[in-house]
């Protein structure tokens, strides 16, 4: 399987959400504009969504696997909705998102590595 162009995506967002929370920690006159980042934010974590959506097509994971993608994404998502609630813990919401988005990308390495792992045993 060929996760590429999701990969890619995923590692714009995890850039994003970081200098995002960082951004909004470092000034409070930022706090203001909370509501246009998560929108930022929503769009790259759709353009996750769709390009997982894309490759996985090509050839579907199983059921379970496919259920871990899901619910990574949806963590990512809440987390992201989160930064634009006043008086958010931004360092909890940051934490919550790692623990779903990095995961999820060496997730999708894997996946790439996984035929040369067949051919080798």
């Amino acid at each position: 399987m060929r996760t590429l162009s999701t990969q890619v995506r995923l590692r714009r967002l995890i850039r994003a959400f970081d200098d995002a929370v960082n951004r909004l920690q470092s000034d409070p006159r930022e706090r203001e504009m909370a509501g246009s980042v998560a929108a930022r934010l929503l769009e790259l974590a759709t353009a996750v969504r769709e390009a997982w959506r894309r490759e996985n097509a090509a050839g579907p994971l199983p059921r379970s696997l496919q259920r871990y993608v899901r619910d990574a994404l949806r963590s990512i998502d809440l987390a992201i909705a989160g930064v634009q609630q006043a008086g958010a813990d931004l360092e909890l919401l940051r934490s919550d998102f790692e623990e779903a988005a990095l995961p999820l990308e060496i997730f999708m390495r894997g996946l790439d590595a996984e035929p040369a792992l067949q051919r080798s045993a």
